[in-house]
C-alpha cells in the first residue's frame, strides 16, 4: 500500500469536490434541518468548492491537503489559520473513504496539517465534529485533541 500526502493542485479539483461532497452526503442528516432541498445545497457545496480550489494559491493562511492510496484519491483535510495573534489553527473539514479508514491515512493527514500548522508558527488547532459521530470524536481524543466546548441549536 503506498500512501501520498500532497497540497492539492489544479488536477485534483474534480477528485476533491467528489470527496467533499461525500462529506457532505455523510453529513446530510445533519443538514436536512436546515434545508428543505439537500440537491440545492449540493449544487450550492459544488460552486463554493470549486471557487475555493481555484482560489488556494492566493490563499497563503489555508491549505488543502490530500490522501492518496496507490495513486487512487482517498481523503482530504481542509484547515487554515484562524487566529494569527492567539496562535490558533482551524481543522475545517477532513473526510476519508471508507474504505481508507482505520489504515493510519487520517493519521498521516492530520500529522501533516500539524506540520504545516507548526511550519506557520500557530501552536493550538481546533476543530468540531457533530456529536453523532463518535468515530471522528474518538480519533481525535486519540490524537490528543480535547473536548473544550459543546454547541447547542433550537429552531
Amino acid at each position: 500500500m503506498n500512501i501520498e500526502i500532497r497540497k492539492i493542485n489544479k488536477f485534483d479539483k474534480e477528485a476533491f469536490i467528489e470527496l467533499s461532497l461525500a462529506l457532505t452526503k455523510f453529513n446530510k442528516r445533519q443538514h436536512e434541518k436546515h434545508s428543505s432541498d439537500f440537491q440545492e445545497l449540493l449544487k450550492v457545496r459544488k460552486r463554493r468548492l470549486e471557487e475555493a480550489v481555484d482560489k488556494i494559491d492566493q490563499s497563503p493562511h489555508k491549505s488543502i491537503l490530500m490522501a492518496f492510496k496507490d495513486g487512487q484519491p482517498v481523503g482530504y483535510i481542509r484547515f487554515f489559520i484562524y487566529d494569527r495573534k492567539l496562535s490558533q489553527g482551524c481543522l475545517d473539514e477532513f473526510f476519508l473513504k471508507k474504505e481508507a479508514r482505520g489504515r493510519g491515512i487520517g493519521k498521516k493527514l492530520l500529522d501533516a496539517a500539524t506540520q504545516w500548522m507548526r511550519e506557520q508558527n500557530i501552536a493550538r488547532m481546533i476543530t468540531s465534529v457533530y456529536s453523532w459521530n463518535t468515530p471522528a470524536r474518538e480519533f481525535y481524543e486519540r490524537e490528543g485533541f480535547l473536548e473544550y466546548s459543546l454547541g447547542y441549536e433550537k429552531k
